[in-house]
């Protein structure tokens, strides 16, 4: 008898049986029913067990929902699931369960995925610095066209029944030679089958495997005076393997000291001056520091958890918006960084949507904070929402996503802020609240209330931008992003630097003339080199014995300066593209993808539609923006739940199928792209 007539059978028999039962005026089979309810319970623990023996994958996960716990404990027993050590433990929840299922049934699923995955691995190689790239008829037809091993470089060293998710792994082990050798060490890899899931290994930082051996991270210089640091990279809640949204960027040379002079305490904030962009001087510590960009949930710990970050090194942190993954570890991160710092420092300069003050002024004072550091917090005004953007029909103060108005459609983002459209939202209410500033909880002053431009050259779509900082040396300009609540990306971008002078010509030239430059009054002679560097283009100096020098001459040209973007929460981030344009780094959201294979019931399109619903992007959106403003390298991060941080084989191989598809869109390389991950450091050199 076929397993499909089994099944039919079965189920035959326990519907009759059922009708049997259930017929209440049928007293010829009373004395029977308790042992026919009996056989009705077997029957239908028959039938759920034939039908799971079939295809779990088929069957999809609505259907395997259906089995008790018990029903599907007995299939993985029967079927001889390879089940690491410790798992079992861990397998309670009938929602774990039904994962693993689908997770281990997953090894049949047809090649043809990474058949297409190869010919864009095929691509990078050719053109190592940027792929070419594809037409948007390729572009929509497979997102995953990803640097995955061929089938003929994968049948070298798989066996003749490799499935593609070993095809996968095996370009992992290949990437990451310290995890294979861990394979072997621990015996694991017998009858070459790779055992993914328990693949791992356990280093931090600098210890993590993928921090030597990313293609990002081979061709990445040791150091640099700048660099980019991710504390969390997940979404929504902290887990085991990933923190939420925290990015770190730290701006280590030596700064320029020509504003050490400028006045350490703000302008009055009378009647006359208040709710105006003031002059910044007084912000601008200009030292050596670490900026922090959006402070999750435990973003202390993750903090303490590497030596990458010093607390008390922190000078500044910018918050993309009110969401809590973005937001509730702020007053915790102040706690941790009061232990840590001088009470003399300068203050920590907190910008963020309007509210934040408020809101961090109720949480220090109610939790009794004082150890917190001196602060003060300045408010960008009036963030628009994007034109996609509604409220329901309620006015509420709820906003959502109307996909017949995506990218604008034409439409202009607004001139105003929520700020009394909803008279509930705390954004109406806090400036209601009569809360004053008190320094016994770190407040020092009000600080500023940034409003908007819209007539600055970079404007986009009609959107605003805010001048959030100048240092001097590094600019900090910000622009709305579409998201559900008012949010914001930031670029910093550093000043251009003089080009290095040719010392090889000058130096002989000062030092011949020497003696003639302290008869003209020059108590060190060497400073002319100085001089001689700052010249304006196109100027000269002459030396006491006529030799003329031509600034274009001995003065190299002048050195680019980097520029870096970092977007908060967007299903589009048009208005920050005239901002962004050129960036050396772009740190773009990648909330969730579709995978084929492990994604059952749905598609590219409805997965896509979803993450912009809900204002979010995928690693294709993410690699789009990137070829739009031409950036350099991109950095995806916000990664949902379902996409551990490990270096297990298991979680790294759903990474490098992420990294593909915004490879595929971007048309950058894998030495360009890269899936973030919990501590990773990356040295941003000079140009």
């Amino acid at each position: 008898m076929s397993f499909i007539t089994s099944v039919g059978l079965s189920q035959i028999l326990c519907f009759t049986l059922l009708y049997i039962s259930a017929a209440p005026r049928c007293t010829a089979f009373a004395p029977a029913i308790p042992r026919i309810e009996g056989i009705v319970r077997t029957s239908r623990v028959l039938s759920h067990s034939l039908l799971l023996y079939s295809n779990p994958v088929a069957t999809g996960k609505e259907e395997l929902t259906k089995y008790t716990i018990k029903e599907l404990r007995e299939h993985i027993e029967n079927q001889e699931f390879s089940i690491p050590r410790g798992m079992s433990t861990k397998l309670k929840r009938k929602a774990d369960i039904i994962d693993f299922i689908l997770l281990q049934s997953d090894s049949k699923t047809d090649s043809s995925d990474i058949e297409d995955e190869s010919q864009s691995h095929q691509k990078a190689r050719a053109h190592p610095q940027r792929m070419a790239s594809l037409p948007n008829a390729v572009v929509n037809q497979h997102p995953e066209q990803t640097n995955i091993l061929s089938q003929t470089q994968a049948s070298e060293k798989l066996p003749n029944k490799a499935t593609p998710k070993d095809i996968i792994i095996e370009k992992i082990l290949e990437r990451y030679p310290p995890l294979r050798t861990q394979i072997k060490l621990a015996g694991k890899l017998e009858d070459q089958q790779i055992p993914y899931i328990q693949a791992r290994l356990d280093g931090v930082g600098e210890n993590d495997i993928r921090h030597a051996h990313h293609p990002m991270m081979r061709n990445a210089p040791s150091s640099s005076d700048m660099d980019i640091v991710f504390v969390g990279t997940a979404s929504c809640t902290p887990g085991f393997t990933r923190g939420v949204s925290c990015t770190a960027l730290r701006l280590q040379w030596r700064r320029d000291n020509s504003r050490d002079n400028a006045q350490t305490k703000p302008p009055q904030m009378d009647n006359k001056n208040k709710g105006k962009n003031l002059d910044t001087t007084y912000v601008s510590s200009n030292t050596p520091g670490t900026w922090i960009f959006d402070v999750g949930e435990c973003t202390q710990l993750q903090i303490q958890k590497t030596g990458s970050i010093k607390p008390g090194k922190i000078s500044k942190i910018f918050i993309t918006h009110a969401h809590g993954d973005h937001s509730f570890g702020l007053p915790g991160l102040l706690c941790l960084m009061g232990q840590d710092r001088d009470r003399d420092a300068p203050p920590v300069e907190i910008y963020g949507p309007e509210g934040l003050r408020m809101w961090l002024r109720v949480a220090i004072r109610y939790s009794v904070s004082r150890i917190v550091p001196p602060y003060r917090v300045h408010e960008i005004m009036d963030i628009p929402m994007a034109p996609e953007w509604d409220q329901g029909r309620w006015k509420n103060g709820r906003y959502f996503y109307q996909l017949q108005k995506e990218g604008g459609r034409g439409e202009q983002w607004g001139r105003k802020g929520l700020a009394g459209e909803d008279p509930g939202s705390w954004i109406s209410r806090a400036p209601m609240l009569n809360l004053e500033l008190n320094s016994q909880f770190g407040e020092v002053d009000v600080g500023r209330d940034i409003y908007p431009s819209y007539d600055h050259p970079k404007c986009e779509d009609g959107a605003p931008i805010w001048e959030i900082e100048d240092e001097g040396d590094v600019k900090v300009h910000a622009a709305p992003m579409s998201h559900g609540v008012p949010c914001v990306g930031y670029v910093v971008e550093e000043k251009s630097k003089p080009g290095r002078l040719r010392n090889d010509i000058v130096e002989p030239i000062a030092k011949k003339n020497m003696a003639a430059l302290k008869e003209a009054g020059m108590r060190h002679p060497m400073k002319v080199l100085a001089l001689i560097k700052t010249l304006p283009e196109g100027g000269s100096y002459t030396f006491p014995d006529g030799v003329v020098v031509h600034q274009s001459d001995v003065v190299e040209k002048t050195r680019e300066g980097r520029k870096i973007v970092i977007c908060g929460d967007s299903a589009d981030c048009r208005a920050i593209a005239g901002l962004a344009e050129g960036a050396d780094i772009l740190v773009h959201e990648a909330t969730n993808t579709y995978l084929k294979g492990i994604d059952k019931d749905t598609n590219f399109q409805v997965v896509t539609r979803e993450a912009k619903i809900h204002g979010h992007s995928t690693p294709h959106m993410a690699g789009t923006f990137a070829q739009q403003i031409g950036a350099r390298r991109l950095l995806l991060n916000h990664f949902s739940a379902r996409y551990k941080g490990d270096q297990s084989a298991e979680s790294m191989s759903l990474m490098l199928r992420i990294e593909g598809q915004a490879m595929q869109a971007s048309g950058l390389s894998e030495e360009n792209l890269a899936a973030a991950w919990d501590f990773m450091v990356l040295p941003i050199p000079q140009k």
